[in-house]
């Protein structure tokens, strides 16, 4: 049963960094990060074309509100992943020390005994599950995008004829700042909008489930140094173990700022975009005078991957606020009253009681799940206030 757990987590870390490989954000030295670094500047610049060719689309639409709102938020898509990007490259240092340090501190608990290895594992299905159904999410936004053109000329090839009067998913065929040609550069736009949309579908899917992923080591960590606390080992001697957890615990603090500092400005744009843009697709969709399945299945996924993209930040924030409280908690209810100890440990016991539970802010809030609460009151907040300015 350990085994498989193990292979599910080997897994779940390696799928987690295939996607941030795949949007150049990977920041750990490699054999070819000369390439990989070569290949973040492709990424970013095709993140600018991006956002650059919807913001002329809704420049061009502008007199129709209701398809503006549409290239607006699919700008503000682009605009989310610059942002990630700078974010991981301008932290590159100290997300690779992060790392190290992380990842070190977690596979020295997962070397213990079977018990510390069940609790390391207890909350991995869940959170791990939560990422796959993102990824589904964002999957379904990519073929709702891509679909149309792709099938057409998939048809059209079958009978050795590509004409060109498909619309192209992205621009329309008019959202570039030239005119496109009625040649075989017409293909070659077609799937470079489908590159780009790619990209940005999972840019958003990489980057978020590495806060899940990162949420998660270090809540299993501080949850083994807990039991270690509560259950120790007779032949151990719990001075020492009480000091080693002091230094552990030290550390994980160092690497709790780190995410904070990263992810904090992150989480804070998804929160206050993903409002506007949901009040706009909620308005859209309740204004619509003919309902199909197209329409339909277009705004559940959009609707769904918002929604589960805040949901997903703020249950993680909450997620380790917890584990830092039970952390607490377990040094409370542990035997460092009744022994001996010296001063300076004594001292480091008090200090980690009296800190504050481990929280990530997002520039001026905790993220915890009371945020995703307040985010859907407002969002929907704004939609009846633009039903009652209509």
């Amino acid at each position: 049963m350990i085994d498989k757990r193990l292979k599910e987590y080997r897994t779940y870390k390696r799928f987690f960094r295939i996607l941030l490989t795949i949007n150049g954000c990977w920041y750990m030295p490699t054999k070819s990060s000369k390439s990989m670094y070569y290949w973040s500047i492709c990424v970013f610049l095709s993140m600018i074309i991006y956002t650059m060719i919807n913001l002329h689309m809704s420049y061009i639409v502008r007199h129709n509100i209701k398809i503006m709102a549409k290239f607006v938020g699919i700008a503000l898509s682009g605009l989310s992943a610059i942002i990630k990007v700078l974010s991981f490259k301008i932290n590159r240092d100290s997300l690779i020390n992060y790392h190290r340090t992380l990842n070190d501190l977690f596979e020295e608990e997962l070397r213990q005994n079977e018990k510390v290895q069940t609790i390391i594992f207890s909350s991995l299905r869940a959170i791990s599950t939560l990422t796959y159904i993102y990824f589904v999410f964002v999957t379904g936004i990519l073929v709702t995008y891509s679909k149309s053109p792709l099938i057409y000329v998939i048809r059209n090839l079958h009978y050795s004829h590509i004409p060109t009067n498909y619309t192209l998913p992205l621009s329309r065929g008019f959202g570039w700042f030239w005119t496109v040609p009625d040649n075989f550069l017409y293909h070659i736009h077609m799937f470079c909008e489908i590159g780009m949309i790619g990209l940005s579908c999972m840019m958003a899917c990489g980057i978020d489930s590495a806060f899940g992923f990162y949420v998660y080591q270090i809540s299993s960590t501080i949850r083994a140094m807990m039991f270690a606390l509560t259950n120790p080992l007779s032949t151990e001697k719990f001075s020492h173990l009480l000091r080693t957890c002091a230094v552990k615990h030290q550390k994980l603090l160092q690497c709790r700022n780190t995410l904070e500092h990263v992810y904090g400005p992150i989480v804070f744009w998804h929160v206050v975009t993903n409002a506007v843009l949901l009040c706009f697709l909620i308005y859209d969709f309740t204004s619509l005078s003919v309902f199909n399945f197209e329409t339909i299945s277009t705004f559940m996924t959009y609707a769904g991957v918002k929604l589960l993209q805040t949901f997903m930040y703020t249950w993680y924030g909450t997620y380790l606020t917890n584990a830092g409280e039970e952390f607490r908690k377990g040094i409370y209810f542990s035997k460092w009253l009744n022994s001996n100890l010296d001063c300076h440990v004594r001292t480091n016991v008090i200090l980690m009681m009296m800190q504050k539970p481990m929280t990530i802010s997002a520039v001026f809030s905790p993220v915890n799940v009371t945020m995703f609460t307040n985010f859907v009151n407002t969002t929907m907040s704004y939609f009846f206030l633009l039903q009652s300015m209509e």
